[in-house]
């Protein structure tokens, strides 16, 4: 059973309505978006210090690292980051950086174990608190203090089952003040209870917003995944509701008749409908029935983006067959569905876009997401102009 006073129930519910009464969540209206703020390398570099700079930034889940001594670096931020799990269970961030020469401590592309890190170079040596705890030949530094020397520190919070860091500012993140009823979805739906299952990176010649504004898209679901799965979902039946600078979104499954004939508290928010969150700036989490994908889009120039998505499972997976099936929904999910549809038709329109024959893009009734997305875009960077 579930509460009525849950907020993902009461966008259900509007769901549930437009099903029923057979018409959209809002009255529909065409806007506009200037094709400019994808290809301007001077807008590019705005976005960055009006919204990467200034935002926390999920960095990855914390069932990625669940022992002390796991870690993992991440360079997409503009900042070499070391994220480590203490032998304390806390979990840290530093820069990825020796304090005697600034040689990267660590070059791990996947998340590895270790007890200590040692710089390659003179092998100075850090513990898993950030502490420098060995210096060859010290005797060579007259009056060092390796107090003083720590790894420098970046701010991070792990809650809900994710991990934001912020490497622009040195003040605590409050992140429940920063999600706002974001955190009861998250909470409800278990993330902090999960298992990491597999990760892949994706390199995509298209600018950010474009993955972004795919993934608040449900007019394109029967359409582009017609192949993949497509078939699992209602045609156009999805509806969005905007939480501070985030999008929690909804798209119907085909099982949303069901939920016409039952009361609200027994409504399945993962199967009767697939919800998508959009966290700010550029994470995207989408709940699928018994599996998460957590999508962080890192922008790399104005035609680049990174993209890192991460399959979090609710069970602890033992068996040959669980492995299986995670295994399948994982290459549907990542490859069939992600890369071969929706990040492939995002560079097809960055192709497009640099042709000039469009100056802007129409967004539809059916698209009212990424209308709100441009929304808070706009109240961060203010209106698209040339900087």
């Amino acid at each position: 059973m579930i509460a009525t006073e849950d907020p993902r129930v009461k966008l259900f519910g509007t769901l549930v309505d437009v099903v029923r009464k057979d018409r959209p969540q809002f009255p529909f209206q065409i806007s506009k978006a200037p094709v400019g703020q994808y290809t301007d390398p001077r807008w590019f570099s705005h976005e960055w210090q009006t919204i990467f700079k200034q935002s926390p930034i999920i960095a990855g889940v914390s069932c990625l690292v669940p022992e002390p001594g796991d870690h993992f670096t991440n360079d997409l931020l503009g900042v070499p980051l070391l994220i480590a799990r203490g032998k304390d269970g806390r979990l840290r961030c530093f820069h990825n950086v020796c304090r005697h020469r600034g040689v990267r401590l660590s070059n791990a592309d996947q998340v590895e174990r270790k007890k200590t890190f040692s710089c390659p170079y003179h092998h100075w040596t850090y513990d898993l608190e950030g502490r420098l705890i060995f210096v060859p030949a010290e005797e060579g530094f007259p009056n060092l203090d390796k107090n003083c020397l720590s790894l420098k520190e970046v701010p991070l919070v792990e809650k809900y089952g994710l991990i934001w860091v912020q490497p622009y500012s040195e003040t605590a993140i409050n992140i429940d003040e920063y999600l706002g009823n974001i955190v009861v979805d998250l909470d409800r739906f278990g993330l902090a209870k999960s298992y990491f299952f597999r990760q892949n990176t994706h390199y995509c010649k298209a600018n950010w917003k474009l993955h972004i504004e795919a993934f608040q898209d449900g007019y394109h679901v029967t359409r582009l995944h017609n192949k993949s799965v497509g078939g699992f979902f209602a045609d156009n039946l999805a509806v969005q509701e905007r939480e501070k600078d985030h999008i929690r979104s909804i798209v119907a499954r085909k099982e949303i008749e069901q939920a016409l004939h039952v009361s609200p508290e027994e409504w399945d928010l993962r199967n009767h409908g697939s919800f998508s969150h959009l966290i700010w700036p550029n994470t995207t989490m989408i709940i699928h029935p018994d599996y998460v994908s957590q999508v962080t889009f890192y922008p790399v120039s104005e035609e680049e983006t990174t993209i890192i998505h991460n399959m979090i499972v609710h069970e602890d997976i033992q068996s040959e067959k669980a492995f299986g099936h995670f295994d399948r929904s994982f290459r549907l999910i990542d490859q069939g569905v992600f890369a071969d549809e929706d990040f492939h038709v995002c560079q097809q329109a960055q192709i497009g876009l640099k042709s000039g024959a469009n100056s802007h893009f129409t967004i539809g009734g059916f698209e009212a997401g990424i209308r709100q997305f441009h929304e808070i875009l706009y109240e961060k960077t203010g209106q698209y102009r040339k900087v």
